[in-house]
């Protein structure tokens, strides 16, 4: 009754992970097939009418990837928000995961992107009701998995390394103590496909992950909030609707104003009864 693990319950297009720990060698393996996953990315792209370059796209198919192995390999309360920008190409993706919820999503910007000196990975990570971790490291190069074994190795202060097991597999090895670190540098992607015959690994267990933002019309009313006082005129310039786009992955919304007039209404009429209670 005391598990703080959540009740994971896979659908069709969970992307299972796999964890393995490598006997001998003192490393942890992380595995996954992320076909199931980019294709309801692509899907949402489509729904978002969002279509993207070839370097935005596959730099947002490895921040997935990337993302979805780490949190296999982190404690079951943690979050990750990952703002990576890339000087060449000039972009940011945003990344960012959840293991109580078992969701992730990522999101490549493309348009309004400060220009920086040099390439920077952001990492939040929240526990519960701790105060959020912050680190940005510096990076080099256009590869999101090199980007995060930077991070890695100098905010994690441990080495971890991805690789590319063929058919949209990826794997993510990190190093434990006493890891056999002239075995791990050695390692390369055909060792790491074909590791189950080479070395002996130890079952630890499987998560379960599905992309998905949750975002919804509520939510929206309270991101445009603030920008409504005194009154939604200033919102809607005299029009019946508003276009708004989801912050964290870009969906579109059609927001009526008779809708956001009804929830100012409701908004109000909760405070109101909050005060009478509190009176």
């Amino acid at each position: 009754m005391n598990d703080p693990r959540p009740l994971q319950r896979p659908s069709e297009s969970s992307t299972k992970v796999t964890s393995l720990f490598v006997r001998h060698r003192n490393a942890l393996l992380t595995r996954a097939c992320f076909s199931e996953m980019y294709v309801d990315s692509y899907l949402h792209l489509a729904d978002s009418g969002v279509r993207l370059e070839p370097e935005p796209d596959r730099l947002l198919k490895e921040a997935l990837a990337a993302l979805v192995l780490h949190l296999g390999s982190r404690p079951w309360n943690e979050g990750t928000a990952w703002t990576v920008h890339f000087t060449e190409p000039f972009l940011n993706v945003f990344a960012s995961g959840d293991n109580r919820s078992a969701t992730v999503i990522a999101k490549a910007f493309t348009e309004d992107v400060r220009e920086l000196p040099e390439s920077l990975f952001y990492a939040q990570v929240v526990r519960d009701r701790e105060k959020p971790s912050l680190s940005a490291v510096p990076f080099a190069g256009a590869d999101f998995f090199r980007a995060v074994e930077e991070f890695y190795a100098r905010s994690e202060q441990r080495p971890a390394r991805y690789f590319d097991c063929g058919d949209e597999n990826h794997a993510m090895v990190t190093a434990q103590p006493d890891c056999d670190m002239e075995w791990f540098d050695s390692l390369d992607d055909e060792a790491v496909a074909t590791m189950a015959g080479v070395e002996e690994l130890g079952f630890l267990e499987e998560r379960f992950y599905r992309f998905e933002c949750g975002c919804n019309e509520a939510r929206m009313f309270h991101t445009i909030r603030p920008l409504a006082d005194p009154g939604p005129d200033q919102l809607f310039l005299g029009e019946d609707t508003l276009r708004v786009t989801c912050p964290r992955c870009g969906r579109r919304y059609l927001v009526t104003r008779e809708a956001f007039e009804a929830h100012l209404a409701a908004e109000s009429s909760d405070r109101d009864r909050g005060d009478g209670a509190a009176a």
